[in-house]
């Protein structure tokens, strides 16, 4: 598997992944996020912030975010400590196939070359599982945020209390 920046041609296929992911925390969690737009989409590629991973026969297994400053939820505006994790989705029949693991290590590639000291990530901080499965991975839960109601962020943020999880390079 490999990491690419995804492309907007790729915009239909990433919409599934987020269709598949979104009825997947509803069914795990009993909530999930909303809907993306595909301009949202479109937008975060255009910045070059939106990634696939892509598979040896060229499928798109899943997708992620990512940024460097994070004002709202980490309070970095300067963007000099850390790489940040958003919007991790993969395809119900890639599940169980590492691919997180795979986000994780492409992230501590970019966080070094870039002189980072930390990946960071955040989750709901009731999702008792992802919780789980992000310190599985190795990050470390360093506290919860309750998030403002209203911001930029994609709505499903608003007014949420989060877990913050960050691994140290």
């Amino acid at each position: 598997m490999r990491i690419e920046q995804t492309i907007i041609t790729d915009i239909s296929s990433v919409e599934k992944i987020y269709t598949e992911a979104i009825a997947y925390q509803h069914h795990q969690t009993g909530y999930s996020w909303y809907p993306f737009s595909s301009s949202f989409i479109k937008q975060e590629i255009e910045e070059k912030r939106h990634l696939k991973v892509v598979t040896d026969e060229n499928e798109i297994a899943g997708v992620f975010s990512v940024m460097n400053v994070d004002p709202i939820i980490w309070n970095d505006d300067k963007g000099k400590e850390a790489i940040y994790l958003h919007r991790m989705a993969i395809l119900n029949n890639y599940r169980g196939k590492n691919i997180a693991k795979r986000v994780v290590e492409w992230a501590m590639i970019e966080a070094f070359k870039s002189k980072k000291k930390f990946i960071r990530i955040d989750t709901w901080a009731s999702n008792k599982k992802l919780i789980t499965y992000y310190q599985n991975l190795g990050f470390r839960l360093i506290g919860k945020k309750q998030l403002p109601p209203k911001s930029n962020l994609p709505a499903h943020y608003n007014n949420f209390e989060v877990s913050l999880f960050e691994i140290k390079l």
